[in-house]
């Protein structure tokens, strides 16, 4: 039995909170600062990226400006946060993490990865007008923030899967 469609406009409020504090990281200039050509300092590892997820923080921010009121725009929302979070993970890859940090670095992008399955299954939820499908995946990504959160302080970075202002859930 599938939910009212009037369910899927709050519950993306809880996605893009979700996405925004796990998911967070996307640079806009394409750059990867130099990571690709050899090893970087600990604390340029950091910084990159640190900018990569408020780049896509903001990004998201952006995005919410105008949460969507039906399931078509749901779907478009979620489809647009897949791709923010899609690219923030792909500019998190091609840094070189140092050494010592590079098995808690894989780890967090395994996470970081497995919410935007968790995205994904909210967007054909949405495109299937199914509420709580897509309330189920919105849980799904919420349910992992506090291991992403973790993950991303032990590798150093402060501006990735954190916490968002105003007590939303991040993702």
């Amino acid at each position: 039995m599938r939910a009212p469609k009037v369910l899927l406009a709050p519950a993306t409020s809880l996605l893009i909170a979700a996405a925004i504090a796990g998911c967070g990281p996307f640079g806009d200039d394409g750059d990867d600062g130099g990571a690709g050509e050899g090893a970087v300092s600990e604390r340029e590892f950091v910084q990159r990226g640190d900018e990569i997820c408020a780049s896509a923080q903001d990004q998201v921010a952006e995005l919410r400006r105008e949460p969507p009121t039906n399931p078509a725009q749901s779907a478009r929302f979620t489809q647009e946060l897949i791709g923010i979070s899609e690219q923030e993970v792909t500019q998190l890859e091609d840094l070189e993490a140092p050494e010592e940090r590079q098995e808690v670095f894989e780890r967090y992008l395994r996470a970081r990865e497995q919410a935007i399955g968790f995205l994904h299954e909210g967007l054909e939820a949405a495109r299937s007008e199914d509420a709580a499908a897509y309330a189920q995946a919105q849980a799904n990504v919420a349910k992992g923030q506090v291991e992403r959160a973790e993950l991303a302080q032990r590798v150093g970075f402060k501006e990735c899967s954190g916490p968002l202002g105003g007590g939303a859930p991040p993702v």
